[in-house]
């Protein structure tokens, strides 16, 4: 068994200890944001940290009265002059495996030593070079993946952004979302692995992965996963948008993963009959109970209440799916060639 594959398997259970971990954090959150009262956030993060940024920032900017941006730590560090006022007085919220990532620190410190910006940080490894800047610091050491791409780690960054948005807005429906989808996780992977099996089996060389809302950034890096661990071609789109011009090049050999919300039927409907209509393997992922439109393959979301908390189960399968289908092309997951755990700029 790969590394990476043992990685993804343990993540139902890294789940497990990031809800426990958050539980036992909720005095210090509650106390920071009572230190800090504004309502503007920055999210920063580089790759695949830099994708979760832009689902937090979404999630975030719903929530009454509260401003967000998502920022990628190179543009800042670039670019300092342009995003100086979309910062200025925000809380920074940080995503990073390492926290060494050289933009991240690189931005950090810039912001602390211009604006002087409070900074929650959030990373799989402790004493890194975030922590001296940190006011409030997450270290989930447990979900640290030692394989080049991230699945574990993302997938537990995710679901701790959607944790710290529930003590912000105190909306313990998400809250509770987040457990649920920890505790169903597990036997979710059992039960759909038999179909990821079948779908890369299927003559595909290019994946579209299309999404909308706060999973927004959780499905642009599963259309990353496909990019890193088979390298085979993945983009990201929401999911009407997609017909205003993507499409067109959508073949017999794209697979489109399309993760459908509950609140409408027949405008993602008529996208997912489009979409089929270009001839490639679509799959489908929702709350229903049964295939609608007759694709490649469906697959059920349930008992999770809150949308956001999808983008958890949703994450296994586009990393299950790359890595199955790095193994039938005879690949390396674990070492895609091309591909460092962390940049670091000289």
């Amino acid at each position: 068994m790969s590394l990476t594959e043992q990685e993804i398997l343990d993540t139902p259970q890294a789940l497990a200890r990031t809800c426990s971990y958050f539980d036992g954090k909720e005095q210090a959150i509650k106390s920071f944001f009572q230190q800090h009262p504004q309502r503007k956030f920055a999210f920063f993060g580089c790759g695949s940290s830099y994708m979760l940024t832009k689902g937090t920032a979404t999630l975030f900017q719903a929530f009454p009265n509260t401003t967000a941006c998502a920022i990628p730590a190179g543009d800042y560090i670039v670019n300092p002059q342009f995003w100086r006022e979309a910062v200025r007085d925000s809380i920074i919220v940080t995503l990073s495996r390492s926290g060494r990532t050289t933009e991240m620190v690189r931005a950090v410190k810039s912001i602390k030593d211009t604006l002087g910006c409070p900074v929650i940080s959030l990373s799989m490894e402790g004493g890194n070079d975030i922590t001296p800047m940190s006011d409030l610091e997450f270290i989930m050491d447990w979900c640290y993946d030692k394989s080049v791409c991230q699945t574990r780690t993302v997938t537990n960054l995710y679901a701790a952004t959607l944790l710290l948005a529930a003590a912000y807005s105190g909306d313990k429906g998400l809250g509770v979302a987040v457990h649920a989808a920890s505790s169903l996780n597990a036997d979710f992977m059992v039960k759909n692995r038999q179909a990821l099996e079948k779908l890369a089996a299927l003559d595909w060389d290019n994946v579209v992965v299309l999404a909308d809302g706060p999973v927004c950034g959780i499905a642009e890096e599963g259309a990353l996963a496909f990019t890193e661990i088979c390298m085979l071609t993945g983009r990201y789109f929401h999911l009407l948008d997609y017909r205003h011009g993507p499409i067109v090049i959508s073949g017999p050999k794209t697979l489109t993963m399309m993760l459908l919300s509950p609140t409408d039927h027949d405008l993602q409907g008529a996208m997912v009959r489009d979409v089929m209509g270009h001839g490639g393997p679509v799959v489908t992922v929702s709350q229903d109970e049964e295939d609608l439109y007759g694709t490649a393959a469906h697959i059920q979301i349930g008992g999770i209440e809150a949308f956001a908390a999808w983008g958890i189960p949703f994450i296994y399968l586009a990393q299950m799916l790359a890595l199955m289908k790095s193994l039938a092309l005879g690949g390396n997951p674990d070492a895609p060639e091309g591909l460092d755990p962390y940049i670091t700029l000289r």
